[in-house]
């Protein structure tokens, strides 16, 4: 898979003109459709195993994401998200392949953190942007030869963020962002986190299928958009909308409970783009002082019985409630409609979900109640 993409597109970041550019990567996708048309798996054979099933449906998705992409001015970011795009629909087939033989599915490199469209990186560099600090990136192999020998990464018109590295051990959000959920952690494992454009099925693959997670969708586009989340099913067993039509806000972050499955399901209604992934627990943002936003949201008291200010800014419901540690809503700290402000006590510290279509605050109040 990864050849397949390095030697394909070696031509691309040679000089080449615009023109052969968009004629090599028309010829990418075409190749990737040709080769699901001639594949020889039958979904109807398979009827019984989901995974398998959803794998050959993500090879699909991801073929008809990668036709949408390129479409309108065909730029280089187009050209990037078309890479994504057949990198996800060609894992999704080796994962078919591999599973219809028996094997374990095959492991996903990331794509080269220059440019996706250098394909799927083939091992881990220290690298540093002028006037920055040192991080671990993941680069083609092209780039690995260049960077040791002092030269700069392959120059295709795209520079790379000048984010400072992660701490060993800690997942941290973009510098640049003040909310943790603006941006999915910078170690995020490639099956954790989607992005595309348009209408799809998309699944995201727990760490562990005993444990919940904390789900989070943006839209690039709210009008006529909406996201659900198809597995696990709420209690109702029936498909969950998480960001349903109408709604003002572009971001939903929801608890997931563990359904013994390793897979979460959701299915887009958009036409714009998306990007989803699955938060880890541990890195939910901590309820310090004060935390506005607006939405749904996620976060950690460790304040005890420390009074709790809650103010909603404007009118739809709301509740603030503590989660189990499933993650499924427990005990209502606050209920509430419209413009208000009311004082919650938790009684120990715990994760805590708010439940808004609306702007809020949350503040630490006063001392702990005895």
């Amino acid at each position: 898979m990864a050849d397949g993409i390095v030697g394909a597109f070696t031509g691309l970041f040679r000089g080449r003109r615009r023109e052969d550019e968009i004629t090599q990567v028309d010829a990418e996708i075409t190749a990737f459709g040709e080769a699901l048309a001639q594949h020889s798996f039958v979904p109807r054979q398979h009827a019984d195993d989901q995974g398998l099933l959803a794998d050959y449906e993500r090879a699909l998705d991801a073929y008809e994401q990668a036709k949408r992409d390129f479409v309108g001015d065909r730029n280089l970011r187009d050209a990037a998200d078309v890479m994504r795009a057949l990198d996800e629909g060609r894992h999704a087939l080796a994962c078919v392949d591999a599973v219809a033989a028996g094997l374990a599915r095959p492991e996903r490199r990331p794509l080269c953190y220059f440019d996706p469209r250098h394909g799927p990186s083939t091992g881990e560099i220290q690298w540093a942007p002028p006037e920055g600090t040192v991080r671990t990136v993941s680069v083609c192999a092209a780039d690995a030869i260049r960077l040791s020998e002092a030269m700069p990464p392959i120059d295709t018109g795209r520079r790379p963020d000048p984010r400072p590295p992660t701490p060993s051990g800690q997942r941290v959000s973009s510098p640049r962002r003040s909310d943790p959920y603006d941006a999915w952690p910078e170690d995020t494992d490639v099956p954790q986190c989607r992005e595309g454009r348009g209408p799809a099925g998309l699944q995201l693959v727990r760490t562990d299928r005993r444990k919940p997670a904390v789900l989070v969708v943006h839209l690039g586009r709210t009008t006529g958009s909406w996201v659900e989340l198809t597995s696990p099913a709420g209690r109702d067993r029936k498909p969950r909308t998480i960001l349903t039509h109408g709604s003002p806000l572009s971001r939903v972050i929801v608890p997931v409970e563990a359904d013994g499955q390793d897979r979460v399901q959701l299915q887009t209604h958009t036409r714009g783009t998306w990007r989803a992934w699955l938060h880890p627990v541990e890195c939910v943002p901590v309820l310090e002082d004060e935390i506005s936003a607006e939405g749904s949201y996620v976060f950690r008291y460790l304040g005890g019985r420390t009074p709790l200010r809650v103010t909603q800014h404007d009118g739809t419901a709301f509740s603030l409630h503590e989660l189990r540690p499933d993650l499924t809503p427990g005990r209502a700290l606050v209920e509430g409609e419209g413009a208000f402000t009311a004082v919650a006590i938790p009684k120990k510290h715990d994760l805590l979900y708010v439940q808004s279509r609306a702007a809020w605050t949350i503040t630490r109040a006063g001392r702990p109640k005895s």
